[in-house]
This record gives structure tokens, C-alpha cells and sequence, in this order.
């Protein structure tokens, strides 16, 4: 795996912020400000705001700079909306699709997640949720379902941080939720798996949502 550019450790450091609500919106980003708290110099500045530009949490403006935006609750909404049903979509697919091999693949990745529960390794549960997730996206053999969940879940992936595993109190909930999903796809239940990865994303998305309503 490649290492992280400066530009990204700072962009990730600042998207964070920005999500958390310890950057707020309409705070203005100082490129000099933030050189001088990262000992950086200006051009992975300019780097790590061009990306979060790209991302969309801040603007610029001329002779304004570039400041915070207020993030969109509703149409982060509606993404996740969609991406309940495509995901559970797919793990119904997945449920009739997957071959003995990715299911024992599938519950092995499983396994190991119950380790990082129990430790509290919200890090390594979330590399593995990802893993889970990915398992079962290419279980279900569609290849345009596979490449409309990716784009989505990029476009969501600033609000999937392993961060807010903690904050949203969801490490034992999804580890929970990933069982139901897990079992009835390995059992080819293809309702009760489609109902259980449905049930697991509008939990997420609803946990992520009332969070940063209450960053507000």
C-alpha cells in the first residue's frame, strides 16, 4: 500500500475537522494558517484544499479565499437512501451468486471482525467492514451494480470514516447487523438478505446523518 502524501495527511486531518464540526461553516482556510500548524509548506496546502474542493467542503471564492461549506444533509440523505437499495439489491444477488468459496471467504472476514470488536479496534473494523462489503458486491456477478455502488460509496466515503464508528456508538450494532447479513447470505436467503443489508445501511446512514445534524 502506498503511503500517504503530506497533501493527504492534511486534507485528511482538515476533512475531519470539517465533519466533526471543529471547523465550522463559513470558517475561512488560511493557506499560511494552515502551513504554519503543519509545518508544510504551501504547495500540499494547495493541494489538500484543491481536494477538498474536488470533495465538496469548501468553496472558493474570488476575494473571499476558500472557506467551509454547510454540509447538505438532505442530499447526503438521499445517497444513502439509494445506496440502501442497491446494496440490498446486491446481497440478494449475492445470496444466490457467491460460490462455496466466497461464502466461507465471506464468513471468515466475518470472524475475524468479532476480533476487532472485542479489542475495540475501530481501525481494523472498519479495513474489514470495507472487505465484507467488497465480498459481497462482487458476489452478486453484476458488473453495472458493482460500478454505481463504487461511485457511490466514494462520493460517501468522507462520512465513512473509522472515526465515526465511535461517535455513532455502531461498532457492536454492526458487527450484530453484519451477522444477519452474513447468515442469510451464506444460507441463500435471498429476502432475508436483501431486508438485512437494507436494515444495515438506513442504520448507518441514520446514525451519520443525526450525528452531524447535531455538529450544527
Amino acid at each position: 500500500m502506498a503511503s500517504l502524501t503530506i497533501s493527504d495527511k492534511i486534507y485528511n486531518q482538515l476533512s475531519s475537522a470539517i465533519i466533526s464540526g471543529q471547523i465550522k461553516p463559513g470558517q475561512k482556510l488560511e493557506e499560511q494558517d494552515i502551513a504554519n500548524k503543519y509545518g508544510a509548506s504551501r504547495t500540499p496546502i494547495r493541494e489538500a484544499l484543491r481536494l477538498l474542493h474536488t470533495n465538496g467542503l469548501v468553496e472558493s471564492r474570488p476575494h473571499k479565499g476558500v472557506t467551509v461549506i454547510e454540509l447538505d444533509i438532505d442530499q447526503l440523505a438521499d445517497m444513502y437512501e439509494a445506496l440502501a437499495e442497491l446494496e440490498a439489491l446486491c446481497a440478494g444477488l449475492s445470496s444466490e451468486r457467491m460460490t462455496m468459496v466466497e461464502r466461507k471467504q465471506l464468513l471468515r472476514l466475518h470472524e475475524q471482525s468479532k476480533q476487532a470488536v472485542e479489542s475495540e479496534n475501530v481501525d481494523e473494523f472498519a479495513a474489514l467492514n470495507n472487505q465484507i462489503h467488497r465480498a459481497i458486491h462482487q458476489g452478486s456477478r453484476n458488473k453495472t451494480l458493482l460500478e454505481t455502488i463504487n461511485k457511490l460509496r466514494k462520493r460517501l466515503s468522507l462520512y465513512r470514516q473509522p472515526w465515526l464508528f465511535e461517535k455513532r456508538n455502531r461498532l457492536d450494532a454492526s458487527f450484530n447487523e453484519h451477522d444477519e447479513l452474513v447468515e442469510a447470505i451464506t444460507k441463500s436467503q435471498k429476502d432475508a438478505a436483501f431486508n438485512a443489508m437494507k436494515n444495515h445501511i438506513s442504520n448507518t446512514s441514520m446514525g451519520t446523518l443525526d450525528y452531524l445534524m447535531r455538529q450544527k
